[in-house]
């Protein structure tokens, strides 16, 4: 629903939400051996068509949409490529110090695109408890304040 309404998966804002979400979903396909039960994107591809007819009993029949089918190749893509380098990474900043520290975590999620749990699978480390906490946090802290009007001036002319 997110590529539908035009969202492109990026590494910001709701676009960074629906690279993590795609991202989840291949490596789930990868982790249960599933992506040649499936025939790799082509099949995941299809997926998303029967989703898209299931939910339409909710949200009403979908509109065609002729760069989906290129936005998630691409994004597969991307993620297969990068997959090694970010693990590459990573192992090297856990091989310092032989843990990560919360900010480590949050580097590698956020700018490495490498989901929690993959995280925990490479390192054997489990998943901080107060990750997730941590992320919304900062988000919310480097969110622009609300506006605040001084002074009432629309009685002037």
């Amino acid at each position: 629903m997110i590529v539908q309404d035009g969202g492109l998966p990026s590494n910001v804002g709701g676009g960074a939400n629906c690279r993590n979400i795609l991202r989840r979903v291949f490596a789930i396909l990868k982790k249960n051996d599933w992506w040649d039960k499936l025939g790799k994107v082509e099949g995941l591809l299809q997926l998303f068509e029967q989703h898209k007819i299931d939910l339409s009993e909710l949200y009403g029949k979908f509109e065609d949409y002729k760069s989906f089918t290129a936005i998630i190749t691409a994004e597969y893509n991307r993620w297969e490529s990068t997959d090694k380098d970010q693990q590459k990474k990573l192992m090297n900043l856990f091989n310092k110090n032989k843990k990560l520290s919360i900010d480590d975590w949050i580097i590698a999620m956020q700018s490495w695109g490498i989901p929690a749990d993959a995280i925990s699978q490479i390192t054997k480390l489990p998943i901080p408890g107060n990750l997730y906490y941590e992320i919304a946090n900062r988000q919310e802290a480097t969110q622009k304040a609300e506006e605040v009007i001084l002074y009432d001036t629309t009685a002037f002319p």
